[in-house]
C-alpha cells in the first residue's frame, strides 16, 4: 500500500505537479477523481482501501486462483478440451 501511494504521488508530481501535490482541491474535481490531493490519500487509508480503488487502482488478479482453477479443470477433464480450444483460436 505504501508503495503505491508512493506512485501515486510520484505520477501526479511528473504530469503536472511539480511542486507537489495539494492537501485539498475543489469538491467537484475530487468527485471526478480529476486531480490528486493528500485528503484524497488519507481518505482511501481510514477507509482501509487496500487496493486503493478510490485513487484510481484496481485490484490485481490473483495467481493462486489461476492455479486453483487450472487443478479444478484437469480433474474434471476439461481442462485439454481448453487448450486445444486455444490453440485453434491462435492457428486462426
Amino acid at each position: 500500500m505504501k508503495q503505491r501511494i508512493l506512485k501515486y504521488i510520484i505520477k501526479w508530481e511528473n504530469r503536472c505537479y511539480h511542486n507537489g501535490i495539494p492537501d485539498e482541491i475543489p469538491a467537484r474535481l475530487d468527485q471526478l477523481n480529476k486531480a490528486p490531493s493528500y485528503k484524497a490519500i488519507a481518505r482511501a487509508i481510514i477507509k482501509n482501501d487496500f487496493c486503493l480503488k478510490s485513487l484510481g487502482y484496481s485490484k490485481g488478479k490473483s495467481k493462486t486462483y489461476n492455479v486453483l482453477k487450472k487443478m479444478e479443470l484437469r480433474t474434471r477433464g476439461k481442462y485439454i478440451q481448453l487448450e486445444l480450444f486455444n490453440q485453434t483460436q491462435q492457428v486462426q
